[in-house]
Parts: C-alpha cells; sequence; structure tokens
C-alpha cells in the first residue's frame, strides 16, 4: 500500500530566531532521505472550475531548489497544474507540534529525474503507476485483483510507465509553524521579494 514516513528531522537552537535561509530550514525539518518512506505531504492546486482541489502526495525528494512529487499524466491534478502552475504544499508533524508550508510555482521535471525516482520507488508504487487506471477501478474486486497479481507475476522488473511525470514546487513562501504547550503558538513566514527573502514572526 501507499505507505510515509512520520519521522521529523530537527530543528534549529533559537527557534524564536528568524533565520537567513528557509531553503535550509526546511531541509533541516524534513528527515534524511535514505529510505523508501516518504513523508506525506497535502497538495492543493486550483481546479478548472476555480475551486481548490487537495489531496495528499508522496514528497518525492528536496533540495535547495524546492520539494518534488510525482504522480500520473493523467491524474486531474496534473491538467489543473498545466492550466495554472501554481500549488501549496503542507506536512505536518502533530505529535511534535510542526507543520510546513509551501507555496510556490510549479515545474515539470526531466524525464530521466522522473524515472530515476521510479526506480527508488516501491514494488508496490510502481505496479500501481501501471495498474491504476480508471478502467481498472470499475472492475469488480477479484477481476482487479487478479490483473494486479498477473501482471506482477509478469513483469519482475519494471520501467516507468509513459504516464509516470514528475513536478518540483519552487517556493515563493514558507511557513514554519511551531505549537506551544504552555502559550500561544508562532508562525516564521518566509516571502521571496525581487530575489531576496524576508521573514517576519506571525501567530500560529
Amino acid at each position: 500500500m501507499i505507505t510515509a514516513g512520520t519521522t521529523f528531522g530537527s530543528d534549529v537552537d533559537d527557534i524564536h530566531t528568524l533565520v537567513d535561509d528557509p531553503f535550509g530550514l526546511m531541509l533541516q525539518w524534513l528527515p534524511p532521505h535514505d529510505s523508501e518512506l516518504r513523508p506525506l505531504a497535502s497538495l492543493a492546486t486550483i481546479g478548472r472550475d476555480g475551486l481548490p482541489s487537495l489531496r495528499h502526495v508522496l514528497v518525492s525528494d528536496r533540495d535547495h531548489t524546492g520539494l518534488y512529487f510525482h504522480t500520473d499524466s493523467a491524474s486531474a491534478k496534473v491538467a489543473q497544474i498545466a492550466a495554472n502552475p501554481v500549488a501549496a504544499m503542507s506536512i505536518a508533524w502533530p505529535d511534535l507540534s510542526r507543520q510546513l508550508v509551501v507555496r510556490g510555482i510549479v515545474e515539470r521535471v526531466s524525464a530521466a529525474d522522473a524515472a530515476a525516482t521510479y526506480a527508488q520507488r516501491s514494488r508496490y508504487l510502481q505496479l500501481l503507476a501501471w495498474l491504476n487506471t480508471d478502467e481498472n477501478a470499475r472492475l469488480p474486486e477479484t477481476e482487479r485483483h487478479h490483473l494486479w497479481a498477473e501482471f506482477d507475476e509478469s513483469h519482475p522488473t519494471l520501467t516507468p510507465p509513459p504516464r509516470w511525470v514528475g513536478f518540483r514546487v519552487r517556493p515563493v513562501t514558507f511557513a514554519f509553524w511551531r505549537g506551544d504547550p504552555l502559550g500561544q503558538s508562532t508562525r516564521q513566514h518566509y516571502r521571496l521579494e525581487n530575489g531576496r527573502w524576508s521573514g517576519r514572526i506571525v501567530a500560529g
């Protein structure tokens, strides 16, 4: 099944002081990237009807340019991104009272980069990328299970299907939310303006 890690990385020593590099803080909050279990993020896009659309995706990777996710090119989110290439992503760690929200511009990654991510996916997710279609979803459960098992057995090694695509959300804002069991929660909000990051502390 689709499984995700819930591990938090680490925080800065002084959580009450703004940082110079919000990307660095993002990378610090996210856990080490050495497992097939990825953080689960909510991804918000704008539907063609003008209403927001929300779902959860695995964070495929992260670096000093943004957050990455991968999906099926036939999905609704891909059509929405094509029409309006902006999105917001949010990752929450409720037990630690931490939440990260990123808003930004969405860019498609190269086919080679997408293929490299596919190779890191679990066997289940590799199979899902091939078999997750509307036609298969309408089959009776026993037929879906038979189709899955048959495809799995006949394809010991898998390469990405043509529909497999990857995207990067390049942030223009960051919000680092921190809860406080003894008082008010706070949020560090960073915005990119004229090529430079500015930050402020606001109510959580």
